[in-house]
């Protein structure tokens, strides 16, 4: 089952918006791309932190409060195994996916606010990131109006997968999870410390001695700082689990009971058929014992037609008969001529 992933995150500084940048802009070392697909990544918007600090301090009011959110970074992308490039059908630019999430953001923040998206196509999965800032209809800096609350929260879930996931066949994820996402610095060091920890020499330790790091103790102290934090993440990782299992299991009980009443609405289909089936059959025997009748009627009015016709002749010939009759005597009761 492939997921339509939406996060959002809040940035309160300039400096949290710059540092942010510089990563997306690859204008700083990053571990996880592949410089050789960097022309891939494509832009739209400011090009760079220096240009997305100018278009934001041009949109930012002039007067706003010292906690007020800056500006809304959106990440969007998919399950890894959505894309094509993991088995998925799925291209790297989503056959649309990222274009109708960039539409989505417009339409939902206003296409002036909406100040830089960018489709990282040199990670290993493909991915957009958009800079927003949260500017109300009415010209307020508030982040509350689309970021406020679980239930807000819920329905931005639910109206991007409607609108950009369903018609690719990406499923919500689960409604409710406390599944908490890693940072992105810190998964960075869980990257550095993936291969082999460096070998100390004599002089990486002497040089530490006299308080001077070499290369390869800056590097091992880096793999230990990346163990200690997967060590002290494993706790949250493996509570996320049992909550997203949770998740799951209340998941498959409410699909469970639906294929129950699903099941039980086609044994009352069924039913109805059935009763809709002998109705019919029941019809068509009344219509032919109808038709029947019809017949019977119709030869019983022709009998009576035929009776009525030799009525009439019986009652003609009586009164041609009577005549004559009455002719006769008047003709032997007249006098002789002689």
């Amino acid at each position: 089952m492939s997921y339509a992933i939406l996060r959002a995150k809040k940035l309160k500084s300039l400096g949290a918006v710059a540092r942010s940048a510089r990563h997306t802009f690859r204008e700083q070392p990053t571990p996880n791309a592949d410089p050789a697909q960097l022309s891939r990544n494509r832009t739209v918007g400011a090009q760079g932190a220096d240009s997305l600090l100018q278009v934001m301090k041009g949109r930012l009011p002039e007067k706003r409060r010292r906690d007020a959110v800056l500006c809304i970074e959106y990440l969007i992308t998919a399950s890894p195994e959505a894309f094509r490039r993991h088995g998925g059908r799925l291209d790297d630019l989503g056959g649309g996916y990222f274009s109708e999430a960039v539409a989505w953001l417009k339409k939902r923040h206003g296409a002036e606010n909406v100040v830089s998206s960018t489709v990282h196509l040199d990670e290993s999965t493909p991915h957009l990131v958009a800079y927003v800032v949260p500017l109300t209809k009415d010209g307020r800096l508030s982040c509350r109006d689309f970021l406020g609350g679980p239930t807000k929260l819920r329905q931005m879930q639910d109206e991007f997968q409607a609108t950009c996931g369903a018609s690719r066949g990406l499923e919500r994820g689960v409604k409710g999870s406390n599944a908490k996402h890693e940072e992105v610095a810190a998964f960075y060091e869980m990257l550095r410390a993936a291969g082999a920890a460096p070998q100390l020499g004599f002089k990486d330790y002497a040089a530490a001695a006299f308080g001077k790091k070499t290369k390869l103790w800056i590097e091992a102290e880096t793999v230990a700082r990346a163990n200690a934090l997967c060590a002290a993440r494993e706790p949250r990782i493996r509570k996320a689990t049992r909550s997203r299992r949770r998740g799951l299991e209340q998941t498959a009980k409410e699909l469970d009971l639906k294929q129950q009443v699903a099941a039980h609405r086609d044994i009352e289909h069924a039913m109805q058929e059935f009763n809709l089936e002998q109705r019919s059959i029941a019809l068509a025997a009344r219509e032919i014992e109808i038709r029947a009748a019809a017949g019977r009627l119709l030869s019983l009015e022709g009998e009576r037609d035929a009776l009525e016709r030799r009525l009439n002749m019986l009652e003609n010939r009586k009164t041609i008969e009577s005549q004559a009759h009455r002719r006769a005597r008047t003709y032997e009761d007249s006098p002789s001529l002689g």
